[in-house]
């Protein structure tokens, strides 16, 4: 959710229902979308390099690098527009050399543009400009810089293609419509089936809410379509009763223990405050070494996707089908408990964790190998499978539709610290979850005493904090 003035961007996101011959024509929309992107990174990227080859001359003549980067000769770097009249300009032009054996004429260097919707490639020419301006921004502003933009690559980057003629029909709400070509030769109009009515669509369309962009992506062997909606900015959420009489709540979360709570969440199953850790990768992880371990057997090194078998083929989409269904699950189990945090209560306390450096590797380099590197690896699987930080995002963006304060607190200590007497000792933590205090005496489940921690530290904070 993004909000600019007055107004303020959802996305509402849909199941799609295609049929095969639909596929096909989806995932050539994908493909001429990567390749829009990537026509557009070799022109950006050659003007970078041109640059990059004047700032080291003057480096060589002695000047140091910041004064080269001062000094280095100015390059025009092609935006959306540019890129776009120069593809318009060259995409009709035949390949160079001689005739094939059995071809009459030049075949087009460029034909996997020819029906596909004019907007897929523009959109696709608008996200390089963004890719190359996110990475010379992240140098000026706080936080992780954001690297150096690289090509799409088949079957490393998401199959993905937006638009803006994409709408929904009104009729049953269960069909979309993805514009087609207006030359007769061109690709016709789609109407595509949806797994499930969207209703909540149509509601937001009906509030006065207008539909902006859309994505159609595949995850796994799903193709779905999300809707940016922009609609006007609701008033401020005012707190419930329950929300204001259940307080603040910390949130301690983990591996061996999904997330604990300081106090009771009301759950279909009663109230609790552990929940356990459900491990969607874990359970999936003996079908996807059955057919990872087929994909590699049936493998030809040297092919590219197009041209391997089709047993590595169907290997190549049972992996894809697979990944998908675990990302769904976790999806919707960090959905489920991120909601049930914002609705029950008034102040959610969660750790300010590091995730990037949590999840380091343990390798190590050739000189200096790590330890214990498989142990530290499966430690690395199970963090990101229960996503840290994709659950502080969610609390974060639902907080505000329900007037919630988020507040993150430091997390050093969390589970070695008496909540009852302040005392800090690793040894109170006996075992993994048993936590009984060295100087006072209190036992409780470790996750549950740093969850109430957590809650105090944010209780302190927001006392401290000036008005």
């Amino acid at each position: 959710m993004t909000t600019n003035g007055n107004t303020t961007t959802i996305v509402v996101r849909e199941p799609l229902d295609p049929t095969p011959e639909q596929v096909l024509v989806l995932k050539r929309y994908a493909n001429a979308s990567r390749a829009c992107f990537n026509f557009a990174y070799g022109l950006k990227h050659e003007a970078q390099q041109r640059w990059v080859r004047g700032r080291d001359r003057l480096m060589l003549e002695g000047l140091s690098r910041e004064e080269a980067n001062r000094e280095a000769p100015k390059v025009s770097v092609p935006r959306a527009s540019d890129v776009q009249r120069i593809f318009l300009a060259v995409r009709e032009k035949p390949l160079a050399g001689p005739l094939r054996e059995g071809e009459s004429e030049h075949r087009r260097m460029f034909r996997w543009w020819a029906g596909v919707n004019a907007i897929v490639c523009q959109q696709a020419f608008r996200d390089a400009d963004t890719a190359f301006a996110n990475w010379r921004g992240s140098a000026r502003r706080a936080g992780e810089g954001v690297g150096y933009p690289r090509p799409k690559r088949v079957g490393r980057c998401r199959d993905s293609f937006r638009m803006t003629s994409v709408r929904l029909v009104a009729s049953d709400l269960r069909h979309v419509r993805i514009g087609g070509e207006r030359d007769p030769a061109g690709q016709r109009a789609l109407i595509v089936r949806l797994h499930r009515p969207a209703r909540r669509l149509a509601r937001e369309i009906a509030r006065g809410g207008v539909v902006k962009m859309v994505t159609v992506a595949r995850e796994g062997s799903q193709w779905w379509v999300s809707f940016n909606v922009r609609i006007a900015l609701p008033p401020p959420a005012r707190l419930s009763r329950r929300q204001k009489e259940a307080g603040t709540v910390g949130v301690d979360l983990g591996i061996a223990v999904f997330a604990a709570t300081s106090e009771p969440v009301i759950t279909a199953d009663g109230k609790e405050q552990l929940f356990d850790n459900p491990r969607h990768l874990d359970n999936a992880r003996r079908q996807l070494r059955k057919w990872q371990r087929r994909m590699a057997r049936r493998h030809v090194k040297g092919l590219p996707a197009h041209r391997q078998s089709a047993g590595w083929r169907e290997a190549r989409d049972q992996v894809a089908h697979l990944m998908g269904l675990v990302a769904q699950r976790r999806a919707s189990t960090q959905h489920l408990l991120s909601k049930q945090l914002v609705t029950q209560f008034a102040h959610v306390a969660l750790e300010d964790l590091r995730v990037k450096n949590m999840t380091r590797t343990a390798r190590g380099t050739v000189e200096a190998p790590g330890r214990n590197v498989a142990a530290k690896a499966g430690l690395n699987r199970a963090i990101l499978d229960v996503g840290f930080a994709e659950i502080r995002r969610q609390v974060e963006y639902k907080a505000k539709w329900h007037g919630v304060t988020v507040t993150a607190v430091n997390p050093a200590y969390t589970s070695q610290t008496c909540h009852r007497c302040g005392h800090v000792d690793r040894k109170s933590r006996r075992t993994r979850s048993l936590f009984q205090c060295t100087r006072c005496g209190h036992a409780t489940h470790a996750d549950i005493g740093a969850a109430h921690n957590i809650k105090h530290r944010a209780l302190n904070l927001e006392a401290n904090e000036p008005q």
